[in-house]
């Protein structure tokens, strides 16, 4: 984080680190290698507008410190001054791996962090990056991709990732390799049904996130609560106390500090979805920053 690294009390691995994914790289990750480099990648897909799949962020900064930051000399205090929102999305890939591929291969785009089924994090950017994840919110947020199908209208694009054992539902991935980086690891939700609700009005079902995964989001929140003090521990409620479950209006989210969906910035989103359980992750996020 502008140079610094933190202690989050959970496996982290960079873009630096062996088996990272580096968003700083211009070729495409996945295809062949004599066929990943700039060139070939813009000329095989035509989403592929820029090598760069992230900018600068530089909303609020004068024109002298935009030249100042423009070369990468963010210090952390500048930086803490300008992040005020950690974004949560599923990533509707499944894994990490695979979302890394469909972010930066396919479709142009980057996020901080991606959290797998195993619980294992990987950031592929400095935060210091205006990652492109949120639209609006990105100059000011950082961003986090949970590896999970997503949330649907019926039941059956969630039978084919889930399947049932003696033990409950259990996460079948479709697809070799998966990236998955504990060895034999077998994915289960932590509530055994799928859970229901409704998300920009549209009535959804979702199977919940691994225990592993909630653990380390815990962790990873509490870090960027710790270092970042402008992200205040809660999600957007309204004047019950409840969870907004739909767009907010363009004030709520100029004047929201804190944890937020995708689905609170975009109304053609859905994300973390109906079985993200926010209560959870504040209160366990809470106990660490004990």
């Amino acid at each position: 984080m502008a140079g610094q690294f933190f202690h989050s009390g959970t496996p982290v691995v960079l873009w630096l680190d062996p088996g990272g994914y580096d968003a700083y790289r211009v070729e495409r990750r996945f295809a062949p290698f004599d066929k990943s480099d700039w060139s070939d990648s813009a000329a095989a897909n035509k989403e592929l507008t820029t090598p760069n799949r992230y900018g600068l962020r530089t909303s609020g900064l004068t024109s002298l410190e935009r030249e100042e930051v423009r070369g990468g000399g963010w210090d952390l205090l500048r930086l803490q001054d300008t992040i005020d929102q950690f974004v949560i999305h599923y990533d509707a890939s499944g894994t990490s791996r695979q979302c890394f591929k469909v972010l930066h291969d396919v479709r142009c785009l980057s996020v901080h962090f991606m959290l797998d089924l195993d619980g294992t994090i990987y950031q592929t950017l400095d935060v210091k990056e205006r990652a492109w994840h949120a639209s609006s919110a990105n100059t000011r947020s950082i961003g986090i991709e949970i590896a999970n199908i997503g949330a649907f209208r019926d039941q059956s694009p969630l039978d084919r990732w889930y399947k049932k054992d003696a033990a409950g539902p259990y996460i079948k991935i479709p697809f070799e390799p998966t990236g998955i980086r504990t060895p034999n690891f077998v994915g289960r939700p932590i509530r055994p049904t799928p859970a229901s609700g409704e998300i920009q009005n549209e009535h959804l079902l979702q199977y919940d996130l691994t225990p592993q995964q909630y653990e380390s989001l815990a962790k990873l929140t509490a870090t960027l609560c710790r270092v970042f003090p402008k992200i205040t521990l809660d999600y957007p409620k309204d004047s019950a106390g409840n969870l907004i479950r739909n767009k907010l209006t363009d004030d709520q989210l100029g004047t929201h500090t804190g944890l937020i969906g995708h689905y609170h910035i975009q109304s053609n989103k859905t994300d973390p979805g109906p079985a993200f359980q926010w209560d959870k992750l504040v209160r366990d996020a809470k106990q660490y920053l004990k």
